[in-house]
């Protein structure tokens, strides 16, 4: 080694110049050079994958089922009147509804078939008043009856018994049927000639389910 002031020569392990006194710093290393230190790692979080969605919850759901619903109610309503979305309403939820509510008109001496569609089975109360005019006979028949009506073989037509009359002017008859298509006939087998030429009768028809 040399001395870091005059450059004298030195022995390695020499703490003072002989030359000129000057001290002298020895550094030493355990294994000849300085062990690198490496970084420390950084630990990056491992990314969290976006959680897919479920869906719409079932608070989500049923508000837009109510909501599709109050639509095509609004749509009925102002399509088809008041009447036939109530019509519409009973028959999906089972409901009961009223089938018929009107007043007809029967000639002497002729029949009046009602057409009666059951959107679903139950019980069917049928009332009949007659307002004005002559006694009825009344039955219940089937969609398929009509043309043997037409022809009048009477004694051919296959009727519910349970809602057959003969000369009533107040009636009242109930019982279970299915889904379907049905005839309410009124018949007057009067002449027309010592009785009223026509009578008016009030007619409601309701389903229970």
């Amino acid at each position: 080694m040399f001395c870091t002031k005059c450059g004298a020569d030195l022995p390695a392990d020499s703490q003072f110049c002989r030359k000129c006194g000057q001290a002298q710093s020895v550094a030493s290393t355990s294994a000849g050079a300085a062990a690198a230190v490496a970084p420390a790692r950084i630990e990056t979080p491992a990314a969290t994958p976006a959680k897919s969605g479920s869906g719409p919850s079932f608070s989500g759901r049923l508000l837009l089922l109510l909501l599709l619903g109050f639509l095509g109610w609004m749509f009925l309503r102002i399509n088809g009147g008041s009447k036939a979305t109530s019509q519409a309403f009973a028959t999906v939820v089972h409901a009961p509804m009223t089938l018929k509510d009107e007043v007809q008109n029967v000639r002497a001496n002729s029949w009046r078939a009602v057409g009666l569609t059951l959107p679903y089975p139950g019980t069917v109360i049928v009332s009949l008043n007659v307002l004005q005019g002559n006694p009825l006979d009344v039955v219940l028949t089937t969609a398929d009856q009509l043309e043997t009506i037409k022809k009048e073989e009477w004694n051919n037509v296959q009727v519910y018994s349970d809602f057959n009359a003969s000369k009533t002017k107040t009636y009242r008859r109930e019982a279970q049927l299915g889904q379907g298509s049905y005839y309410l006939v009124m018949r007057d087998t009067s002449l027309g000639i010592l009785s009223a030429s026509a009578s008016d009768v009030s007619v409601k028809v309701q389903l229970n389910p």
